[in-house]
Protein backbone atom coordinates (compact mmCIF):
# COMPACT_ATOMS: atom_id res chain seq x y z
CA UNK A 1 0.00 0.00 0.00
CA UNK A 2 1.60 3.58 -0.83
CA UNK A 3 -0.14 7.06 -0.85
CA UNK A 4 -2.08 8.14 -3.58
CA UNK A 5 -0.35 10.66 -5.11
CA UNK A 6 1.18 12.08 -8.34
CA UNK A 7 4.44 12.27 -7.31
CA UNK A 8 6.44 9.26 -8.71
CA UNK A 9 9.04 10.16 -5.79
CA UNK A 10 8.30 12.12 -2.46
CA UNK A 11 10.35 14.29 -0.17
CA UNK A 12 9.92 14.63 3.38
CA UNK A 13 11.41 17.42 5.61
CA UNK A 14 13.59 15.44 8.31
CA UNK A 15 12.27 16.75 11.28
CA UNK A 16 11.87 20.12 9.51
CA UNK A 17 14.17 21.78 7.93
CA UNK A 18 17.78 21.31 10.12
CA UNK A 19 19.95 22.91 7.54
CA UNK A 20 18.36 25.89 8.08
CA UNK A 21 16.65 26.18 11.39
CA UNK A 22 16.41 24.25 14.48
CA UNK A 23 15.09 20.74 14.21
CA UNK A 24 11.49 19.89 15.16
CA UNK A 25 10.48 23.45 15.78
CA UNK A 26 7.25 24.94 13.81
CA UNK A 27 9.92 27.50 12.17
CA UNK A 28 11.71 24.33 11.21
CA UNK A 29 8.65 22.61 9.42
CA UNK A 30 7.63 25.85 7.93
CA UNK A 31 10.60 26.19 6.08
CA UNK A 32 10.60 22.90 4.43
CA UNK A 33 7.15 23.58 3.34
CA UNK A 34 8.32 26.61 1.89
CA UNK A 35 11.34 24.78 0.27
CA UNK A 36 8.29 22.93 -1.35
CA UNK A 37 8.17 19.11 0.25
CA UNK A 38 5.44 16.70 -0.07
CA UNK A 39 5.38 15.35 3.67
CA UNK A 40 6.74 16.59 7.47
CA UNK A 41 8.81 14.35 9.47
CA UNK A 42 8.63 14.51 13.00
CA UNK A 43 9.76 12.77 16.70
CA UNK A 44 6.24 12.15 19.12
CA UNK A 45 7.37 11.71 23.10
CA UNK A 46 5.46 11.67 26.04
CA UNK A 47 5.51 13.77 28.90
CA UNK A 48 5.51 12.95 32.70
CA UNK A 49 2.09 14.68 33.01
CA UNK A 50 0.50 12.71 29.32
CA UNK A 51 1.38 15.95 26.22
CA UNK A 52 2.84 14.71 23.28
CA UNK A 53 5.31 16.73 22.34
CA UNK A 54 7.63 16.70 19.80
CA UNK A 55 11.21 16.14 19.97
CA UNK A 56 13.82 13.42 18.57
CA UNK A 57 15.71 12.37 21.67
CA UNK A 58 14.66 10.86 24.75
CA UNK A 59 16.78 13.79 26.56
CA UNK A 60 15.96 17.43 26.28
CA UNK A 61 20.15 18.04 26.65
CA UNK A 62 20.97 17.73 22.94
CA UNK A 63 18.02 20.11 21.33
CA UNK A 64 17.20 22.76 24.11
CA UNK A 65 19.38 25.09 26.89
CA UNK A 66 17.78 22.35 29.81
CA UNK A 67 18.69 18.55 30.67
CA UNK A 68 16.74 15.57 31.76
CA UNK A 69 14.23 12.47 30.67
CA UNK A 70 11.21 13.82 28.82
CA UNK A 71 8.89 11.29 30.39
CA UNK A 72 10.58 12.55 33.97
CA UNK A 73 8.93 16.38 32.88
CA UNK A 74 5.89 17.75 32.87
CA UNK A 75 4.59 19.95 29.97
CA UNK A 76 4.96 22.99 32.30
CA UNK A 77 8.42 22.29 32.33
CA UNK A 78 8.85 21.56 28.77
CA UNK A 79 7.05 24.60 28.13
CA UNK A 80 10.46 26.88 29.76
CA UNK A 81 12.83 25.51 27.33
CA UNK A 82 14.41 27.26 24.31
CA UNK A 83 14.61 24.28 21.49
CA UNK A 84 15.94 27.56 19.08
CA UNK A 85 18.80 29.83 19.87
CA UNK A 86 20.05 32.57 22.14
CA UNK A 87 19.05 34.96 19.62
CA UNK A 88 15.83 33.33 17.81
CA UNK A 89 14.12 31.35 21.04
CA UNK A 90 11.55 28.84 19.94
CA UNK A 91 9.34 26.84 21.80
CA UNK A 92 9.46 22.93 22.06
CA UNK A 93 5.79 22.54 19.72
CA UNK A 94 3.20 19.83 21.15
CA UNK A 95 1.45 17.38 18.39
CA UNK A 96 -1.85 19.34 18.69
CA UNK A 97 0.05 22.60 17.63
CA UNK A 98 1.99 20.75 14.70
CA UNK A 99 -1.13 19.00 13.49
CA UNK A 100 -3.12 21.89 13.75
CA UNK A 101 -0.50 23.49 11.56
CA UNK A 102 -0.51 20.71 8.97
CA UNK A 103 -4.10 20.49 8.81
CA UNK A 104 -4.35 24.02 7.12
CA UNK A 105 -1.69 22.45 4.39
CA UNK A 106 -3.78 20.71 1.40
CA UNK A 107 -2.39 17.29 0.72
CA UNK A 108 0.66 17.31 3.14
CA UNK A 109 1.47 13.70 3.88
CA UNK A 110 2.79 13.03 7.67
CA UNK A 111 5.32 10.75 8.77
CA UNK A 112 4.81 10.30 12.60
CA UNK A 113 7.50 8.86 14.48
CA UNK A 114 6.88 7.07 17.88
CA UNK A 115 9.77 7.63 20.26
CA UNK A 116 7.85 5.89 22.99
CA UNK A 117 9.46 2.38 23.51
CA UNK A 118 8.16 -0.63 25.10
CA UNK A 119 11.12 -1.83 27.29
CA UNK A 120 11.84 2.11 28.35
CA UNK A 121 7.86 3.54 28.89
CA UNK A 122 6.01 0.29 29.18
CA UNK A 123 3.04 -1.23 27.54
CA UNK A 124 0.45 1.73 29.12
CA UNK A 125 2.61 5.24 27.59
CA UNK A 126 2.82 3.06 24.19
CA UNK A 127 -0.69 2.36 23.87
CA UNK A 128 -1.52 6.15 25.46
CA UNK A 129 0.97 7.37 22.97
CA UNK A 130 -0.21 5.40 19.79
CA UNK A 131 -4.04 6.22 20.42
CA UNK A 132 -4.00 9.59 21.49
CA UNK A 133 -1.72 10.52 18.06
CA UNK A 134 -4.13 8.52 16.19
CA UNK A 135 -7.12 10.41 17.86
CA UNK A 136 -5.92 13.90 17.07
CA UNK A 137 -5.24 13.22 13.54
CA UNK A 138 -8.84 12.18 13.11
CA UNK A 139 -9.87 14.23 14.55
CA UNK A 140 -8.11 17.56 12.62
CA UNK A 141 -9.25 15.09 9.28
CA UNK A 142 -5.30 14.17 8.76
CA UNK A 143 -6.06 10.27 8.89
CA UNK A 144 -5.53 9.43 5.56
CA UNK A 145 -2.63 11.52 5.13
CA UNK A 146 -0.27 9.66 8.14
CA UNK A 147 1.92 7.37 8.10
CA UNK A 148 3.37 5.62 11.82
CA UNK A 149 7.28 5.31 12.07
CA UNK A 150 8.93 3.47 14.96
CA UNK A 151 12.22 1.49 15.23
CA UNK A 152 9.88 -0.36 18.04
CA UNK A 153 8.00 -3.22 16.03
CA UNK A 154 6.66 -3.98 19.42
CA UNK A 155 4.96 -0.28 18.85
CA UNK A 156 4.25 -1.47 15.09
CA UNK A 157 2.74 -4.18 15.82
CA UNK A 158 0.23 -2.69 18.44
CA UNK A 159 -0.61 -0.43 15.62
CA UNK A 160 -1.53 -3.70 13.20
CA UNK A 161 -3.20 -5.55 15.71
CA UNK A 162 -5.19 -2.72 16.96
CA UNK A 163 -6.31 -0.68 13.71
CA UNK A 164 -5.45 -3.59 10.96
CA UNK A 165 -4.05 -1.55 7.76
CA UNK A 166 -6.15 1.63 8.20
CA UNK A 167 -3.02 3.44 8.53
CA UNK A 168 0.20 3.57 6.88
CA UNK A 169 2.97 1.84 8.83
CA UNK A 170 6.90 2.78 8.59
CA UNK A 171 9.67 0.74 10.06
CA UNK A 172 13.37 -0.19 8.69
CA UNK A 173 14.98 -2.47 6.31
CA UNK A 174 16.66 -5.08 7.45
CA UNK A 175 14.56 -5.78 10.15
CA UNK A 176 17.33 -6.69 12.77
CA UNK A 177 17.54 -2.12 12.87
CA UNK A 178 14.05 -2.76 14.65
CA UNK A 179 14.06 -4.60 18.30
CA UNK A 180 11.12 -6.73 19.64
CA UNK A 181 10.40 -7.94 16.08
CA UNK A 182 7.79 -10.77 16.64
CA UNK A 183 5.49 -10.93 13.94
CA UNK A 184 6.87 -10.81 10.49
CA UNK A 185 6.90 -7.01 9.45
CA UNK A 186 6.14 -7.72 5.65
CA UNK A 187 2.58 -8.24 7.24
CA UNK A 188 2.28 -4.89 7.95
CA UNK A 189 4.93 -2.51 7.00
CA UNK A 190 4.20 -0.13 3.75
CA UNK A 191 7.22 1.81 3.63
CA UNK A 192 11.05 0.76 4.96
CA UNK A 193 14.09 2.74 5.43
CA UNK A 194 17.38 1.47 4.48
CA UNK A 195 20.78 2.42 4.83
CA UNK A 196 23.31 2.05 1.58
CA UNK A 197 24.81 2.83 -1.44
CA UNK A 198 25.62 1.44 -4.63
CA UNK A 199 25.21 -2.55 -4.87
CA UNK A 200 23.66 -2.61 -1.69
CA UNK A 201 20.91 -0.17 -2.02
CA UNK A 202 20.13 -1.70 -5.01
CA UNK A 203 19.72 -5.23 -3.82
CA UNK A 204 18.11 -3.40 -0.32
CA UNK A 205 15.42 -1.68 -2.49
CA UNK A 206 14.94 -5.00 -4.88
CA UNK A 207 14.73 -6.83 -1.73
CA UNK A 208 11.78 -4.88 -0.48
CA UNK A 209 9.68 -4.19 -4.04
CA UNK A 210 9.69 -7.82 -3.43
CA UNK A 211 7.92 -7.47 -0.17
CA UNK A 212 5.65 -5.02 -1.74
CA UNK A 213 7.46 -2.60 0.37
CA UNK A 214 8.10 0.80 -0.50
CA UNK A 215 11.61 1.52 -0.11
CA UNK A 216 13.17 4.90 1.53
CA UNK A 217 15.98 6.74 2.57
CA UNK A 218 17.56 9.64 3.86
CA UNK A 219 18.69 11.90 5.93
CA UNK A 220 21.71 13.31 4.24
CA UNK A 221 21.84 12.00 1.50
CA UNK A 222 24.26 13.44 -1.93
CA UNK A 223 23.36 14.16 -5.35
CA UNK A 224 24.58 11.37 -6.55
CA UNK A 225 23.22 9.07 -4.12
CA UNK A 226 20.14 10.61 -4.60
CA UNK A 227 19.60 9.85 -8.13
CA UNK A 228 21.56 6.39 -7.97
CA UNK A 229 18.47 5.86 -5.04
CA UNK A 230 15.72 6.89 -7.37
CA UNK A 231 17.36 4.24 -10.60
CA UNK A 232 16.82 1.66 -7.75
CA UNK A 233 12.73 2.18 -7.46
CA UNK A 234 13.29 4.61 -3.81
CA UNK A 235 10.69 6.46 -3.45
CA UNK A 236 10.55 8.17 -0.32
CA UNK A 237 13.61 10.40 1.00
CA UNK A 238 13.36 12.08 3.85
CA UNK A 239 15.91 14.56 4.36
CA UNK A 240 17.73 17.38 6.33
CA UNK A 241 18.16 19.82 3.48
CA UNK A 242 14.72 20.15 1.63
CA UNK A 243 15.45 23.12 -0.77
CA UNK A 244 18.62 20.75 -2.67
CA UNK A 245 16.41 17.25 -2.83
CA UNK A 246 13.27 19.13 -3.95
CA UNK A 247 15.31 20.65 -6.68
CA UNK A 248 16.75 17.31 -7.54
CA UNK A 249 13.60 15.63 -7.59
CA UNK A 250 11.53 18.74 -9.55
CA UNK A 251 14.27 18.09 -12.24
CA UNK A 252 13.56 14.84 -13.23
CA UNK A 253 9.70 15.17 -12.93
Amino acid sequence: MKFETNKKILIAGHRGNPSVLPENTLESFKSAIECGVDMLETDIHLTKDNVLILMHDDDVKRTTDGEGLIREKTYEEIKTLNAGTAKQPMSVPTLREFLEYSAGIPDLLLNLEIKVYLESEGTERVAYTVNETVRMCEELGLGKQIMLNCFDAYVLEYIYLTYGKKYFLHGFYPYSIMKNVKLDPSLYLDYACYWANGQEAKKRCEELRALKIEPCTGSDTSEDSFFEAVSYGCTLFTQNNAKSIVEWRNSIE
